[in-house]
């Protein structure tokens, strides 16, 4: 009995006499489970997609207007090199303009967030501590 319940789930029935199969089970000619799905993209993929994944730049993200974010975003997209090509592919009705102060608000903010980072010091628990002038 317990030999049976130790082996793995896809080898062996569950609770009400169901079966569970991986997703990689073979179903016919080289074609899996996982490929006869409906739909493979899960409802919080788009909105994880908008969620940066550095710090830095979530940062920057949250300090500008949605219409600036936006040309933020667009500069990652594929084929998108210049700040003015993003802010054309963001919609904005004046790309040059648009694209010269978005560049120059992300640029003062990193340099801020830089400055706030140079300033910062581990503390005793491992939280971090403004560090103090050594003029006080």
């Amino acid at each position: 009995m317990e030999h049976r319940r130790l082996g793995p789930l896809w080898e062996r029935r569950t609770y009400g006499n169901k079966r569970v199969m991986l997703l990689e089970t073979l179903v016919h000619e080289g074609a899996t489970l996982r490929d006869l799905l409906a739909d493979r993209q899960l409802p919080e993929d788009p909105l994880l997609d908008e969620v940066p994944a550095d710090r830095r730049l979530a940062v920057v993200l949250d300090r500008l207007a949605p219409t600036e974010r936006a040309v933020v975003l667009a500069l990652g997209h594929p084929g998108v090199a210049t700040w003015a090509q993003a802010a054309e592919q963001a919609g904005a009705d004046q790309p040059e303009v648009i694209a010269e102060r978005v560049r120059r608000k992300v640029r003062a903010t990193i340099q801020e967030q830089s400055r706030r980072d140079e300033q910062r010091v581990d503390g005793p628990a491992g939280l971090w501590v403004p560090v103090r002038s050594s003029g006080a």
